[in-house]
């Protein structure tokens, strides 16, 4: 299609173009304009000079966190976390849909999404505390219940604890987010030619062969394009969680870059080094995007471009 071609069609539908344009002008506001303070990275920001009268300070503030004695440890224990509640992250909401779609029961069907779309609209600081309540030690009914049934013999100090740390990280990001992860996975279940499943069958398939055989093939698209996107967040092991749940006692294994860079910018007020590391990770979450969209069109024939 030509160019001239191209824009008779978007003139003579212009006024379902129209429909775009606040999404347009809100991408552009919040995503594009706020990228003319990435230049704060490379100077020694003042709040006289502002972003523009700043003097230049070149690579410095990278060069600082790279020599930082703690880089290292942030940036594998950012990797550690992401990896994990990428890999059950990613999972789960795939089986939770799934079984979801094989129920036949349409009052228990709604009542389970309710159940785990909720959790996605509790902030943190409302899944710790509660976390907090239900596994202490002192009188919590999870531990109360495991020493009652004799699965323990002592309670167990499940936060604030190396052994359990990562179980917990990621246990309460998969109940979080699994409810409100499945939906698009739903959606493209419904989306499934019916007459796949009677062809599957009268072919003799079961429930089990018909999930593998039209289910799964039938989101294969949608998943690649999801774990293309998820991967981006690789370097970015979730902030207001980690905040809340890392410790003195778990902060060798919990430390990640998004608290490093939040302590950095807002409690010490090193602006352009939290910029700096902030762009890091950008940089890196692109270059993943990037190489596992290339790998997935190689692969799968299907890519986000």
């Amino acid at each position: 299609m030509t160019a001239s071609l191209l824009w008779k069609r978007i003139w003579r539908h212009r006024l379902f173009y129209l429909f775009l344009l606040p999404g347009i002008v809100w991408f552009f506001i919040f995503s594009y304009v706020p990228l003319f303070g990435i230049q704060v990275a490379f100077r020694d920001f003042r709040f006289t000079g502002g972003f523009t009268g700043s003097p230049w300070a070149g690579l410095k503030y990278f060069r600082q966190f790279f020599d930082y004695y703690l880089a290292g440890d942030l940036i594998r224990n950012t990797l550690i976390i992401s990896a994990m509640k990428l890999i059950v992250g990613f999972t789960m909401p795939i089986v939770l849909a799934i079984l979801l779609n094989e129920v036949r029961s349409l009052k228990f069907k709604k009542t389970v999404q309710t159940l785990s779309y909720l959790p996605y609209f509790v902030s943190w600081v409302v899944v710790v505390t509660l976390m907090q309540r239900l596994l202490t030690p002192y009188g919590g009914p999870v531990n109360d219940f495991l020493v009652a049934s004799g699965a323990v013999k002592d309670p167990i100090q499940f936060l604030n604890n190396t052994t359990w740390f990562y179980q917990i990280i990621v246990g309460s990001d998969v109940w979080k987010n699994i409810g409100w992860n499945s939906i698009i996975y739903m959606a493209a279940i419904a989306g499934i030619d019916q007459q796949l499943y009677e062809a599957a069958k009268i072919d003799g398939a079961g429930r089990f062969r018909q999930i593998w055989h039209v289910t799964l093939p039938g989101i294969r698209g949608i998943s690649v394009i999801l774990f293309i996107l998820a991967t981006g967040s690789l370097m970015s092991a979730g902030f207001e969680q980690l905040l809340l749940l890392n410790g003195p006692a778990t902060a060798a294994i919990g430390s990640v870059l998004d608290v490093h860079v939040i302590n950095s910018g807002i409690s010490e007020g090193r602006l352009s080094y939290a910029a700096a590391v902030g762009l890091f990770q950008s940089v890196i979450a692109l270059i993943l995007i990037l190489t596992v969209n290339r790998i997935a069109r190689k692969v799968s024939d299907v890519s986000l471009f």
